[in-house]
């Protein structure tokens, strides 16, 4: 029977825990309703929307990876610290790129020293056609001349003074000769038709191809670098030296934020999104700082509407709810907050944002 009785009790305590967390939400949403429509004590129906926000900047913190996949030989900076664009933040080993390098440079001074051969070509070739020239021109003298023995060889044939065996001699010693002047005056043919201009424009394209080359190799070493991309600060650093970043890995290696003013993202319930206009006065506090007001105002309210931001998964927490995402600029010349803290957001009414505008100029 006991035991039954201790049953029973753990039921009912399972079966009221998520009772007790959806009451909670329910009951937290209703009471920031009641701010809102200023139905609690003390408030006007013209103190306007209090949400939650998040510090930001206008692009977000820049995850920094490197383009070039390698072990992580040096981290260059710490966080915290403040860098200038172009400083170096991480370097990888870059054996193997340097190496790339130096074979890339080594392709293009032969293709340079390839060129620097085929522009001497037109003063060779002249100098080999008139060579060919001669050539033929010596080839037509010897068969000539063997012409001029053949018919002195018939001759003493038909007056039966030599053997027909020498005038056979004579006659393939012609045909020889023939055939060779035949091939000289083909070899001249071709060197006049050969087109030096082709040979300097293809030494030139080979140039080209190997100084992109070598610049690929250059950027694929300097990329073994990684650096800042503005002036801003490190927020954190993910790796460090051994660490092995792969072509797919999705942890950046640092986390960065670029120098420039600091806005709040809002979220606003998308019942209450209509009383929200661009320009309207905000103020923001921190919640670890009470009392402590920052001044902004509404820059621009988005297009859409999603689910609520959550800063901090919470089991208990009701975050079924459809929120529009209103940016909020801060007035220059105030402390910086934190990027990602959490805030409390105040969109000022109608009445209120001009009690204050009549303040400032006052």
């Amino acid at each position: 029977l006991r035991r039954g009785w201790w049953l029973l009790l753990l039921v009912l305590l399972a079966a009221s825990t998520p009772a007790a967390g959806l009451l909670f939400s329910y009951s937290s949403r209703g009471t920031a309703s009641a701010v809102r429509e200023g139905n609690l004590p003390g408030l006007a129906a013209n103190e306007g929307i209090v949400c939650f926000g998040q510090v930001d900047l206008i692009y977000g913190v820049t995850a920094l990876v490197p383009l070039q996949p390698g072990r992580v030989a040096e981290v260059l900076v710490e966080e915290g610290q403040t860098v200038v664009p172009g400083q170096a933040l991480v370097r990888l080993e870059d054996g193997a790129a340097r190496s790339r390098l130096a074979e890339a440079q080594a392709a293009l001074e032969e293709a340079e020293l390839r060129l620097k051969q085929a522009r001497k070509l037109t003063e060779q070739q002249s100098s080999r056609i008139a060579q060919q020239q001669d050539a033929v021109e010596a080839m037509r003298n010897r068969l000539s001349a063997a012409k001029r023995q053949l018919d002195r060889q018939e001759k003493l044939v038909r007056d039966q003074l030599a053997d027909r065996k020498d005038l056979a001699i004579s006659e393939d010693h012609v045909h020889e000769l023939e055939a060779m002047l035949r091939s000289e005056e083909k070899r001249l043919e071709d060197l006049k038709r050969q087109d030096i201009n082709d040979d300097i424009l293809r030494a030139k394209k080979e140039v080209e191809v190997m100084k992109a080359r070598r610049e690929q190799a250059q950027v694929a070493l300097d990329e073994c670098v990684l650096k800042a991309p503005r002036r801003g600060t490190i927020l954190r650093l993910l790796v460090g030296p051994g660490d092995v970043l792969g072509s797919q890995s999705k942890q950046p290696a640092v986390q960065f934020a670029a120098e420039g003013p600091q806005i709040v993202r809002a979220d606003v319930e998308q019942e209450f999104i209509n009383r929200v206009a661009v320009g309207q006065s905000v103020t923001v506090q921190d919640e670890t700082q009470l009392g402590r007001l920052w001044k902004g105002k509404v820059e621009r309210i988005a297009d859409w509407i999603t689910q609520r931001r959550s800063v901090l998964h919470e089991p208990l927490e009701f975050t079924d709810i459809r929120t529009v995402e209103v940016l909020i600029t801060l007035a220059p010349g105030q402390p910086p907050l934190r990027i990602g803290q959490r805030v409390r957001v105040r969109i000022l009414g109608e009445e209120t944002a001009q009690d204050v505008k009549n303040r400032e100029k006052e």
